[in-house]
């Protein structure tokens, strides 16, 4: 009994260890994943025996110093007493030396596209009207960027010395580094991807090496506790690449001009391996079986999803004699799924009492003590809301509820469901995160059909982000308000100021965004209302082009949207039909569009599906 109890406990701390990893705030200079990192990140972590620490999908980057990243950027000049060092940490008393200094600049984790502004020396000079310290690579984003931006919103006094031309004070330190530059000899350098991930067992970490073995050799046990949950693997490739493009006699003297083009070449091979292999491991991931470690004598089975025990298996919950039948009927429900501290049975099996389903609910509450209702949705999703409406959910155990309002948590933040009047699913969840993990420090998001809120309510508590949800469901829009409300008084919250950064709006998506100005938002988040039920919904036939057209032009240039449409088992994995009708609406505006990952996150009906598709626009 000691045991089994032992090997609970272990679980659940795994469990609570995984949660609380997930929720905190990325602390990368960008405050993001990286894009090609997303869709291995989010494999793994929606299942139960693996969650992920670091990772890094890629990246080439121009350094100065003697190569090792863990070295300090200065070597501070004062010795001997407090005072000296004190008096030692103004710029002008720094130097920067080979041994102990690195410095890096113009970073960047996607393909070169233009290797004359990379590769042009001249521009790394702060003191110049043309200075360019990104060449094109990734913008330049600190940890504080966005807080000292609130400071300047809100009317604070800002001191002289904290600005510098274009630059804040935090971020004059990027600024003042490139000084440096011509005193050092300059390298260029690729790193291959790098992932890190905490297993919950030796059978865990086995299976995920011998999944990712096939596409990266590197791949090792770093460390290791006794217990469960102890076990880091380490995955990395071998694209890499360290070359001097400068000597140490003419540290400004670039050795390959007119051979840019070259190295473009070079830098851009190694992404594009190193991405196939990461595709390939994505595949290998996606083809786990769900069983896969053994805890003790007893094997655990995974969920398919994470976040809150969303969707229970009614096989593990229920006897077989709390069952209706000894052999229940194929429309009885494999699974039901938890909202708050409501269970909800999607459908009514085909030949059960109300006896039968009180004693499935009482059997549910008897398992899982937080749970205080058992409901049974009795009709299909309809209207606009999408909402099963007042006779459309039966209560079946516990105490009757009207109105049905229970609140929800997920990763730390709350939010209010109206179970009637609104469209809600907790299976939801690891997509939210996924999306959480692509927002950059400072991005401006708009959430169109933003249901309670819970989108919106993620992104402003786990990111740096500034967000406005947009919502018709006068029920749905009240539930968001009271989420808003708390967010005040979440404790968990890390970021700053969430509550200030999110705002609700109740409204048509259309007209609202006839109101807004055009090309003023980093990142749109749109789920294509549903409409039909035929293959890949397609409705009316226009694949939502109306939405499309409404809000595309409000995206920045390299802006990125996450489209979400339904699309038929035979449409994937390409979904060419929702790639076309994107690609058509930005053609109509003049924009480019690059499709950067399409991603399925839930089943909707036999053989139907709702698709994510995540691409990014291109202005001229």
């Amino acid at each position: 009994m000691k045991e089994s109890t032992s090997k609970q406990a272990g679980i659940e701390g795994f469990l609570s260890r995984k949660e609380t990893c997930l929720s905190k705030r990325d602390r990368s200079s960008a405050g993001r994943i990286d894009p090609k990192a997303v869709d291995i990140c989010a494999a793994i972590n929606a299942r139960e025996e693996f969650y992920t620490t670091s990772s890094c999908s890629g990246r080439c980057f121009l350094y100065c110093g003697d190569g090792i990243k863990a070295h300090h950027h200065f070597v501070e000049k004062g010795e001997g007493n407090n005072q000296d060092k004190q008096e030692s940490q103004s710029n002008e008393q720094r130097q920067p030396r080979g041994h102990g200094f690195f410095h890096r600049f113009r970073v960047n984790h996607d393909i070169i596209r233009d290797a004359k502004r990379y590769f042009n020396f001249d521009t790394l000079d702060p003191t110049k009207d043309d200075f360019d310290p990104t060449g094109g690579g990734d913008a330049m984003r600190t940890v504080d960027q966005y807080e000292y931006k609130q400071h300047q919103d809100e009317g604070e006094e800002v001191k002289k010395e904290e600005t510098s031309g274009p630059f804040t004070k935090i971020q004059q330190n990027n600024v003042e580094m490139f000084k440096c530059i011509p005193d050092q000899p300059t390298w260029l350098r690729y790193e291959p991807f790098i992932l890190h991930v905490m297993c919950r067992s030796l059978e865990a970490a086995e299976a995920l090496m011998n999944a990712a073995r096939p596409a990266f050799k590197n791949v090792g046990l770093t460390s290791w506790k006794h217990g469960y949950g102890r076990y880091i693997v380490a995955i990395w490739g071998d694209e890499g690449l360290d070359l001097p493009v400068t000597t140490p006699q003419d540290t400004m003297k670039f050795l390959f001009n007119g051979q840019e083009e070259w190295l473009q070449e070079l830098v851009n091979e190694r992404h594009y391996r190193n991405w196939a292999k990461l595709e390939k491991f994505v595949r290998s991931v996606r083809c786990l079986p769900d069983v896969i470690d053994k805890i003790g004598d007893d094997w655990v089975m995974n969920d398919t999803e994470f976040g809150q025990s969303t969707a229970v298996d009614l096989e593990k919950t229920l006897t077989s004699q709390t069952l209706a039948a000894e052999e229940p009927s194929t429309n009885t429900p494999k699974r039901f799924e938890v909202v708050g501290d409501v269970a909800l049975l999607h459908g009514i099996p085909e030949g059960s009492s109300d006896k039968d389903l009180e004693e499935i609910g009482n059997a549910i509450m008897k398992r899982n003590k937080s749970i205080k209702v058992v409901v049974v949705r009795s009709s299909a999703l309809g209207g606009s809301e999408r909402a099963p409406g007042e006779k459309g959910i039966k209560i079946v155990a516990g105490r009757n509820r009207d109105p049905l309002v229970t609140s929800h948590m997920e990763y730390g933040i709350k939010c209010v469901v109206d179970l009637n009047h609104t469209f809600f699913t907790s299976r939801m969840a690891p997509e939210r995160l996924r999306i959480c993990q692509q927002v950059a420090r400072g991005e401006n998001i708009l959430a169109l059909f933003c249901g309670v809120g819970m989108d919106a309510m993620q992104l402003a508590g786990r990111t740096e982000a500034t967000i406005l949800g947009v919502e018709l469901n006068p029920v749905a829009y009240k539930c968001a308000m009271l989420g808003h409300r708390m967010l005040a008084k979440n404790k968990s919250i890390k970021t700053p100021k969430a509550q200030e950064r999110l705002q609700f709006v109740q409204g048509d998506a259309l007209e609202i965004c006839s109101t807004l100005e055009p090309r003023s938002f980093d990142r749109i988040l749109a789920p294509r209302p549903k409409e039909g039920n035929m293959d890949g919904d397609l409705g009316s036939g226009d694949g939502g082009v109306e939405f499309l057209r409404a809000f595309l032009p409000l995206l920045k240039s390299q802006g990125e949207c996450h489209w979400y449409d339904f699309c038929a088992d035979w449409e994937l994995p390409d979904c060419d039909r929702t790639r076309k009708t994107i690609e058509s609406v930005c053609q109509e505006f003049g924009m480019e569009c690059e499709v950067i990952h399409v991603a399925k996150v839930g089943s909707i009906a036999k053989r139907q599906f709702r698709i994510c598709m995540d691409f990014r626009v291109i202005i001229p």
